[in-house]
């Protein structure tokens, strides 16, 4: 199970590694080859029909995090862990979820600040 640091609105890594938003695909392939036995079972889904007007996508579908880039420009544009049941996720050297809790809003509040519009941090 992968141990990632989080830094909103900029990258998800560890001390090996980092997926930055604004990378190039060719940088984010590099990664995920150099580290092929940490990262396993990595899909490219892309548009066979229209391939630049639809994102790219790789899938690390072991560790549950989509990497979606441009398809014209082929930047990272959004970094998104679809199940926390996969991944250990840390913010500032704190974790706050595990494989058998997931996060509560309490604990993203605490951790990010509010997460609507208007809502307080506590």
């Amino acid at each position: 199970m992968l141990d990632l640091e989080v830094v909103p609105e900029r990258s998800l890594g560890n001390e090996q590694w980092e997926f930055t938003l604004g990378m190039p695909l060719a940088q984010a392939v590099a990664i995920l080859q150099k580290h092929c036995r940490i990262i396993k079972n990595v899909q490219v889904l892309y548009s066979e029909q229209s391939p630049l007007s639809h994102d790219l996508i790789l899938n690390l579908t072991q560790d549950g995090i989509k990497l979606l880039f441009d398809a014209f420009n082929q930047r990272l544009k959004v970094i998104e862990v679809y199940d926390l049941t996969k991944v250990k996720l840390k913010y500032c050297g704190v974790h706050f979820n595990s494989q058998a809790i997931a996060p509560t809003i309490e604990q993203i509040d605490q951790s990010f600040g509010a997460t609507h519009p208007g809502g307080k941090s506590i």
